[in-house]
């Protein structure tokens, strides 16, 4: 697990021998390599051997493990998460710090391994510069340390490990354990003792560390479906060993004759064999039902799309141009699954922006984090004319700023008011440019027309 909870007193008087047992008691955890190694398509059905060394033994991956992780993910964060906020500095300050981290990717990978192995950490630091970092910690190389009688997962510390060589091929275990004002230092070689290293303070005044949670359970979109999965490798590949046993096939010859194998290899060159009275020639084939065997692969697909909740998006009933009512019954059940989704990343959203918070308000500034609000947009498949007719129509009802945030091609709606006020103003500006040289060209023609109409001699 991820994440073990303690009581505050305990979490505080931990001694050095303490966080060393912990560590070691929660330092490995076989299902996040495995659930990894189902994404990656490194599934069960390549280690199975047939008993008899000569009968055909394919292993196909369908890798359907990736295809709900890399549909679910889309879906729910391709479009990028959008933040609003009354005060325009901070959240332009905000912003920029996102920007200078790729936020928008950074997102995406935090949910792609929410997805994959159930949840995910972030770890927040300062750079050479002074800078706010964020950077992706996987679920296996990180165990949270929550408070027990709070109403929710308060963080009180936070284990980090990373495993590295050096160049005579040592196993370098490097552990880090954070609590709210300072962080520890081991490290080991070679899986031998921990010993502590350093002991520094930080600046974050909490745990600089976030816990992204795909579900409560903190279970994979697909780990509920690999059963499913690895019935559905199975059959492929017995399928495909049906056809390779029949295009191998032995050749059963009946009362061929008193002949040699020089004689059966000219028969096959030259196409004809001369068989004896009641002599026979046939293959020895195995029978394959098509029509059940089909019928069981797309019944065991189905199943599978079901249970995770994602829908089958090569379906032909995906086709044509959909109105958007039609195309969210279709992903109603994804839709489900990424409320979900939804309300567990806002929270680590939340605790995200108040760490940097901590920090902005360390450098002087006075924001409180709860004035910058997420919002999600689904990446579901758009009738581009129907959303635009949509925002449209809510002109009168709706804020210009809201507006751009239903649409699907608008990242960041602060860039986008800001492009819109500038180009206002250099209309004004050039309307004003035109509207001088307008006047001044009338007084010029005005003054030609005074001049021509004086009478001769004047």
């Amino acid at each position: 697990m991820p994440v073990i909870y303690m009581d505050r007193a305990s979490i505080e008087s931990l001694t050095e021998k303490d966080i060393r047992e912990i560590i070691n008691e929660n330092s490995t955890d076989v299902k996040y390599g495995m659930l990894h190694d189902y994404y990656v398509g490194n599934h069960r059905i390549l280690g199975e051997n047939k008993k008899d060394s000569t009968a055909p033994n394919n292993r196909l991956v369908n890798n359907m493990a990736k295809y709900i992780t890399d549909t679910a993910t889309g879906y729910f964060v391709g479009e990028p998460i959008v933040y609003d906020s009354q005060n325009d500095e901070y959240l332009q300050t905000v912003q920029d710090i996102f920007d200078y981290n790729d936020e928008q990717d950074h997102n995406m990978e935090l949910a792609k391994q929410c997805s994959i192995c159930g949840s995910c950490f972030e770890m927040l630091y300062l750079d050479e510069d002074a800078k706010i970092r964020l950077a992706r910690v996987p679920a296996a190389n990180g165990i949270m340390i929550c408070e027990t009688d709070s109403g929710f997962s308060t963080p009180m510390a936070f284990i980090r490990t990373i495993i590295s060589k050096d160049k005579d091929d040592n196993v370098i275990r490097k552990v880090e354990f954070w609590n709210s004002s300072l962080v520890m230092r081991f490290q080991s070689l070679n899986n031998g003792y921990l010993n502590m290293i350093a002991v520094e303070e930080h600046y974050w005044q909490d745990v600089p560390f976030v816990e992204y949670i795909n579900n409560e359970e903190r279970l994979g979109d697909f780990e509920g479906v690999i059963t499913e999965i690895d019935a559905y490798n199975k059959v492929q590949s017995n399928t495909a060993n049906y056809f390779q046993y029949n295009d191998d096939a032995i050749l059963k010859v009946l009362k061929l004759g008193d002949v040699s194998s020089q004689d059966i290899a000219d028969m096959k060159e030259k196409g004809a064999i001369i068989l004896e009275d009641g002599g026979d020639v046939d293959w020895l084939l195995k029978t394959i039902d098509d029509t059940a065997l089909e019928n069981y692969k797309n019944r065991l697909r189905e199943d599978i799309h079901t249970g995770a909740n994602v829908p089958h998006m090569c379906d032909e009933s995906f086709g044509g141009n959909l109105s958007g009512v039609a195309i969210s019954y279709k992903l109603w059940g994804l839709e489900q699954i990424c409320s979900i989704k939804e309300r567990k990343f806002k929270k680590g959203l939340q605790r995200r922006i108040e760490l940097i918070t901590n920090i902005l308000n360390i450098m002087g500034h006075n924001y409180d984090y709860r004035d910058i609000v997420p919002k999600f947009r689904r990446n579901r498949p758009q009738n581009d004319m129907e959303t635009a007719q949509i925002v449209t129509m809510l002109a009168n009802d709706l804020s210009r700023e809201t507006r751009l945030q239903l649409m699907p091609g608008v990242e960041n709606v602060q860039d986008e008011l800001r492009k819109l006020e500038e180009e206002k103003n250099k209309e004004q500006e050039d309307f004003g440019v035109y509207k001088n040289f307008t006047k001044a060209f009338q007084g010029a023609a005005d003054r030609t027309e005074a001049v021509t109409d004086e009478p001769e001699g004047t």
